[in-house]
């Protein structure tokens, strides 16, 4: 398996410099016609700059298997690393390295009900310095003064995505409302560009053979 993996995930991974889209499309034919542990196995041969762009290229309406899947490890890796493709975002729109992370965000935590392995993801990425500042990207500049917690909420929103991090960990919603509070948008979004590109010169070289939990 170990040389078919190998192929599919070269494969996954030119589609992948093209479309991130396409590449996850690829991951879940294989999931679906091969096995999750097929799927794994060729999860395994990538680097985590390629996972990170198939993933940004999803959201929480249309998931990627791999934030499924991925351990709370790997994911505080992948938010390291996906802050590099900012670069080619649009200077212009002020709000688009949040809508990004708020993207991704809701991925994680809004796209599948499973707490335990969501407060275990909370818990690693707010443990991580660059982690938390991208955790509480999404809310700066929002006034959630007039919240009502105990309301639902709209889904895929900001609120919901404050409120799902408030109901796994409360310590981590009081983090994430200082670092929002306190921080600036500018600040905190080039202190992210900066160590993902940093972490960018050294990630294709990321041994992956950990990324997933056991099924």
């Amino acid at each position: 398996m170990t040389s078919n993996a190998l192929i599919l995930a070269s494969d996954i991974t030119e589609q992948a410099q093209h479309s991130g889209r396409r590449a996850g499309n690829s991951l879940e034919k294989i999931a679906s016609e091969q096995g999750d542990n097929a799927m794994l196995a060729v999860f395994s041969e990538m680097d985590i700059l390629t996972v990170a762009k198939i993933v940004r290229e999803h959201d929480a309406t249309i998931p990627s298997i791999a934030t499924w899947l991925m351990d709370a490890d790997s994911i505080k890796k992948l938010l390291n690393v996906e802050p590099s493709y900012w670069q080619n975002l649009d200077e212009e729109s002020l709000f688009c390295a949040q809508t990004e992370a708020h993207s991704l965000l809701a991925q994680i935590f809004l796209s599948y009900e499973d707490d335990e392995k969501q407060l275990e993801i909370l818990k690693a990425i707010i443990q991580d310095d660059f982690g938390l500042l991208y955790l509480s990207l999404p809310f700066i500049g929002h006034d959630f003064s007039e919240l009502e917690y105990d309301e639902e909420q709209v889904s895929g929103s900001i609120e919901e995505l404050l409120l799902k991090i408030k109901s796994l960990d409360e310590e981590a919603y009081r983090e994430v409302m200082a670092v929002s509070t306190n921080g600036t948008l500018e600040n905190i979004e080039a202190a992210l560009k900066n160590n993902a590109n940093k972490q960018r010169v050294t990630a294709v070289e990321m041994d992956t053979d950990d990324m997933f939990a056991p099924l």
